[in-house]
């Protein structure tokens, strides 16, 4: 199927991009922004409207397939991509992605989408949002031209098998941490609340009590309001608030986290970036160092990684030194989506557990086509996006995986 012509949109996200390190060092809220000045280079305040551009391939028949190229909330964090402005990023599409593609053929989605991530164009790979954004176009065509849905696409040029066990959804609360939580136990979303601890005196608190308690009261509202069976697993992102509590002091980090298990049983409970330790190699020495002292008191409770495994190869190397429980494949960090698959498969080859995560600051386009990613690939869980508002990023990835299901559940009947 021949690309006639690449066309751009400046369009919007489901968030907003923060300044990580500003809200860490205590700015204060005001309303739905934050008060004073950013820390990490890049941001012109510390909140600020998180931006897309739609890639439009145009076919030779008329038909339009689109992805969208975005940066994560906390752009910037961890190596991650600095925030960018739409206008920025059209040019740079303008110059190498539209020369690159107009007049190309395209059949099949791996090698196409793999030649163009690891593409230098004046040195170097193209920005990851960008990669991002146009392998979800090369996929919509690949789907197109053989007349298939995007996962039986990645299914079949992967050599997967056809699954039909569904995957669960992970839901974030944002600050409506209540309210939120409310939606997630009505709806039974599978894996919840993330809860979104990114201050420590505002949401964790000094000693730790301040998330203790919710986290206690996260439990009990489960039996309140859920129905007898609902029995979701527990995930709770604390962005290294836990470090910082306790000055970084892994035995303090750890006493406090079998405290946590302790409030959450009987649930399955895991714990993103317990510490922040600034750079890859003292993170993975942290991170094991509190798996070890965990098992040796039988603890059960899971340690996922964000930062420091932004990439595929950064992945890999996780994977390989065991530094964590779990990855979150950080979908829109790893440049082409074809690396998210890879990454997935990484993961459960290697006995790790694989959370195909993202950010609230993608679009509705990037979050169907992750889904179809994740129905091929069968993660652990899932993220439930775009957006904080649960209702909404929920829906959008239940419905396309049902949807899935149902197509793929009567294919097979065939």
């Amino acid at each position: 199927m021949r690309v006639k012509k690449v066309i751009c949109a400046e369009t919007m996200t489901g968030f907003y991009m923060d300044d990580k390190e500003a809200i860490k060092e205590g700015a204060k809220s005001d309303g739905f922004i934050y008060k004073g000045k950013p820390l990490t280079p890049g941001f012109k305040t510390i909140r600020q409207p998180g931006v897309a551009v739609s890639v439009m391939f145009m076919l030779e028949d008329g038909f339009v397939v689109y992805g969208d190229c975005a940066v994560a909330q906390y752009a910037a964090s961890g190596g991650r991509e600095v925030p960018n402005t739409g206008k920025a990023l059209i040019d740079i599409i303008e110059k190498h992605v539209i020369p690159y593609f107009e007049g190309t053929d395209i059949s099949e989605f791996k090698s196409t989408a793999e030649k163009f991530d690891r593409a230098e164009f004046d040195g170097e790979q193209l920005p990851a949002s960008i990669r991002y954004g146009v392998t979800q176009a090369i996929l919509e065509v690949a789907a197109y031209h053989k007349k298939i849905t995007m996962c039986e696409v990645i299914i079949e040029e992967y050599g997967l098998k056809y699954d039909l066990t569904p995957v669960r959804i992970n839901a974030q609360s944002g600050d409506e941490r209540y309210i939120n939580v409310d939606k997630m136990i009505l709806k039974e979303v599978g894996m919840i609340p993330h809860g979104l601890i990114n201050n420590v005196e505002e949401k964790l608190g000094r000693d730790g009590q301040i998330f203790l308690d919710w986290v206690k009261w996260v439990k009990n509202r489960i039996s309140e309001i859920g129905q007898p069976n609902y029995k979701p697993v527990m995930r709770y992102d604390v962005y290294g608030c836990m470090g910082k509590a306790f000055g970084n002091d892994l035995d303090k980090v750890l006493n406090y986290l079998l405290k946590v298990e302790e409030a959450c049983k009987p649930y399955k409970v895991f714990i993103e970036m317990p510490v922040d330790m600034k750079s890859s190699e003292k993170q993975l020495e942290a991170m094991k160092y509190l798996r070890k002292r965990l098992d040796e008191a039988g603890s059960k409770l899971l340690l996922i990684i964000d930062e420091y495994a932004n990439t595929y190869e950064e992945i890999v190397q996780w994977v390989d030194a065991k530094g964590a429980d779990m990855v979150q494949v950080k979908t829109i960090d790893l440049g082409g989506i074809n690396n998210i698959v890879d990454a997935v498969l990484y993961c459960k080859s290697h006995g790790v557990l694989a959370y195909q995560g993202g950010t609230c600051n993608e679009t509705d386009k990037s979050a169907l086509v992750c889904v179809n990613l994740a129905v091929a690939t069968k993660p652990f869980a899932m993220a439930g996006k775009p957006g904080m508002g649960v209702d909404e990023g929920v829906m959008i990835v239940n419905n396309e995986q049902q949807r899935l299901l149902a197509i793929l559940g009567e294919k097979m009947k065939k």
